[in-house]
């Protein structure tokens, strides 16, 4: 075999390995998330060396998406409520206009009741739900050499997490 083709194989099998790996750490972070709904879990050789973390973080707070659908009627509103320096010539929000109109329309979302809030004219507020916390892993800085450590030893089978089955010795 040439080195070109044992250079290419070399990168099919490094890609097989990436997919089946990505496909294990689904799975692993799948059942970490059944487990823990929120926290940190730090992860140990059976020398007692830390090999990273995993956390599942608080969910993230919903942000309002404010959308202007009628721009004449807010910047009228705008004008009377701000002052006309929070509007240009081309009849655009300045970002001092921008911020305004959010710290009013999050003022006014605060204050009412279950999402009646009187809002400015040409303004309509969403709230998109919020991101469902996904588990992360963090590994140690030596990470590579403490799970090698751990093959070596007998400690760690690859074969399960890359979803080798033991072959019939006929290759």
């Amino acid at each position: 075999m040439s080195e070109i083709s044992s250079a290419v194989r070399n990168l099919a099998a490094i890609a097989a390995v990436k997919q089946l790996l990505a496909k294990a750490e689904a799975a692993a972070k799948a059942e970490l998330s059944a487990e823990l709904k929120r926290g940190t879990v730090y992860a140990h050789t059976a020398a007692g060396e830390e090999l990273g973390y995993a956390t599942v973080p608080k969910p993230s707070k919903p942000k309002l998406n404010i959308e202007i659908f009628n721009e004449a009627e807010l910047f009228a509103w705008m004008v009377d409520q701000f002052g006309d320096e929070v509007i240009e010539t081309k009849v655009q929000l300045t970002e001092q206009g921008w911020q305004s109109l959010r710290t009013h329309v999050e003022c006014a979302v605060a204050l009412a009741e279950p999402f009646d809030a009187t809002l400015p004219p040409g303004v309509e507020v969403s709230i998109p739900p919020a991101k469902t916390p996904t588990p992360r892993f963090t590994p140690a800085k030596n990470v590579v050499e403490l799970v090698q450590g751990m093959y070596f030893r007998g400690e760690l089978e690859l074969d399960a997490f890359l979803a080798i089955e033991g072959g019939d010795g006929d290759d």
